[in-house]
Order: structure tokens, then sequence, then C-alpha cells
């Protein structure tokens, strides 16, 4: 699924990894250990590319979906509703939505040969929307937030009026209904209560893909 090759990585005079070979098999659940400013959460950016390695290389599975948990959550989305934030998690829906809604508006003015090109093309995309979990996303994103401690009342909120340690709660329950191929949870216990770190327990017991965590 993923794989470092030689892979060295350096900040300033500081060398976090050093020529690591790793390996990370689909269906696998992988505990990352180790004292602060060992290369943990270095090791994760490394595999979504959100860093770029210094010598070697990371070789990852064509077309693999990341669900990544993050220690700080992204700039610019303060006025977004907690429960809309939660929803991008999914942008691949939002663009098959999208198309769905355009080819619904074009079937309505064109002729009958172009229809049928389109008619098959909806169907194509409501079934990888459906497969997605598009049609229960809102539900997914509703579900993964009150479990983790939120109140319905709350859900329509912005994002900018919770605390640090509520919104790092929003960014697990964003990274969890992704349904990734790969999630990766960095110390996702932080800011939990007991029941919020039960629920996310139960939660990764039924987790399908692979999971890797700090």
């Amino acid at each position: 699924m993923i794989e470092f090759r030689q892979v060295s990585k350096r900040y300033g005079g500081q060398v976090v990894l050093d020529r690591v070979d790793l390996r990370l098999l689909a269906g696998e659940r992988v505990g990352i250990v180790g004292p602060n400013g060992a290369g943990k959460s270095t090791i994760f950016e490394l595999m979504v590319g959100e860093s770029d390695v210094d010598s070697g290389r990371v070789e990852r599975i064509r077309d693999i979906r990341i669900g990544h948990l993050r220690q700080q959550i992204r700039p610019g989305e303060e006025l977004t509703p907690i429960q809309a934030y939660v929803e991008k998690a999914a942008p691949d829906l939002e663009m098959i939505r999208r198309e769905i809604h355009h080819i619904e508006a074009r079937l309505a003015g064109e002729e009958a040969e172009e229809s049928r090109t389109l008619l098959r093309r909806l169907g194509e995309l409501q079934t990888q929307f459906e497969v997605q979990g598009g049609y229960d996303l809102h539900a997914r994103a509703a579900a993964a937030l009150t479990g983790l401690g939120f109140r319905v009342a709350e859900l329509a909120r912005p994002l900018g009026e919770f605390s640090g340690g509520w919104q790092m709660r929003a960014e697990l329950a964003r990274a969890l209904i992704a349904e990734p191929d790969l999630l990766l949870l960095d110390e996702p216990s932080n800011y939990l209560d007991l029941p919020a770190v039960e629920w996310l327990r139960r939660r990764l017991e039924g987790f399908r893909g692979t999971l890797a965590m700090i």
C-alpha cells in the first residue's frame, strides 16, 4: 500500500529520518511509538505527500484514499458550520454530485441519441455516489460528531466558535467519515474524554481499511 525506500528527512541540522525502509500492507493495523521529535508525525506527512523526502522515495498504490488526523486545524474554515466542515472530508463526492446535477439539467433539452449517452453516464455516477456513501454522508457526519460528544443543537454552529480541543474532535470525525483505504491517526485520544474514547474504540474495531496510529 505504501512503502518507504531509504527515506531520509532533516529539519535544519536535525536528522529526523535516516535511510528508513518501511512497508505498510493492506489491512494492517500499526502503532508508531517514540519520544517527541522522533519523526512520528513526519512519517505521516511523507505518506500523504505534505512533506518531501530529502533522499529516497515514498511509493503509494494508485488512487489510494487517505484519511489523516493532524494535530492542527485547517486554516480558513472558522465560519464553516461544524457538520459541513466534517462533510468536506469527501471532496470527490461533491464533484460527483455536481456532475449529476449538471447532467440532469442537460437531459431536459438534449436529443434522443445524446440523452442515451447522458443517461448511461448518469447511471455510472449514481452508482459510484452510492458505493462511496454519498447518500448517507450527512447522517454519518452527524453520527460521528455526536459520538465524539457534540450535541445535535451544536452541529450548525461555526467551527471557530469551538475551543481547540473540540475542533480536534471535529477533525477526527472528518478523518473517520471519509471511509479511506488508509487511516492515519496522530494521537487521536489527546482531546477526548472517556465516553468519546470508548466510541472511537468501537468505531475503529469496525474499520475495514488499513490503520496506522501514533
